[in-house]
């Protein structure tokens, strides 16, 4: 029994001689630190500039593609009313057949509703700058036949002058092709009456002025 407890005092005794050497001694950590040419360098890539957006208006009080979206998601007094938008035409849907031909009325085509996309630059390439712009006709014929008229120099006939004036329908438009700068006038919607629907808006085609006609196409001779 008696050596039993000088083992246990012994035991005592050793862990409180380790615990006094442990709290006496100090941990120091030498840092040096280097200067001048032999001291370390971090390589990291320069800041990206990224341009400034695209002002809200035009000169003329137009609404650039940008400045309509950026407002309208402030102001919903925006939405569902006329809005003239200045942009350039970077797009434009052509309805085709599965073996490639533009659509004619006597193909019956499952097409979309003819629309294009305009862009506050006229090199655009994404999709979310791109505004759709539907409702000047309702199938491709029309246009094509439009634009044949126009060609042989037939205007409008007095009638539908007149209906246009009144607002109750527009002359299909013969001008809205890819690389023309434009100002259009329409109601700025997020689903058009005929269909097309875009969640970012959209403009529902009212009339149009051609700041820029389209540069004309290539001249197949010259390839």
């Amino acid at each position: 029994m008696k050596q039993g407890w000088l083992a246990l005092v012994a035991l005592v005794a050793g862990a409180g001689s380790a615990l006094g050497v442990g709290c006496s001694s100090e941990s120091k950590l030498n840092v040096v630190v280097e200067e001048g040419a032999n001291a370390p360098h971090v390589n990291l890539p320069t800041v990206p500039t990224l341009p400034p957006p695209p002002p809200s208006k035009t000169a003329d009080g137009a609404y650039t593609v940008y400045g309509v979206r950026h407002d309208a998601a402030r102001n919903r007094d925006l939405w569902q009313k006329q809005q003239r938008v200045h942009g350039w035409i970077v797009g434009l849907y052509v309805p085709r057949t599965p073996d490639g031909r533009v659509c004619a009325e006597r193909d019956r085509c499952m097409e979309e509703r003819p629309h294009i996309y305009i862009a506050d630059a006229r090199d655009e390439r994404d999709a979310t700058r791109k505004m759709m712009i539907t409702g000047y006709a309702n199938f491709q014929y029309e246009i094509d036949t439009a634009r044949t008229a126009a060609l042989r120099g037939r205007p409008n006939t007095p009638a539908q002058n007149a209906l246009a004036q009144q607002g109750l329908t527009h002359a299909i438009p013969t001008d809205l092709l890819e690389g023309a700068e434009v100002t259009v006038t329409g109601n700025f919607t997020r689903s058009a009456a005929n269909g097309q629907r875009d969640s970012a808006g959209l403009l529902e085609y009212a009339s149009h002025t051609t700041n820029t006609p389209a540069p004309p196409p290539p001249d197949p001779r010259r390839r």
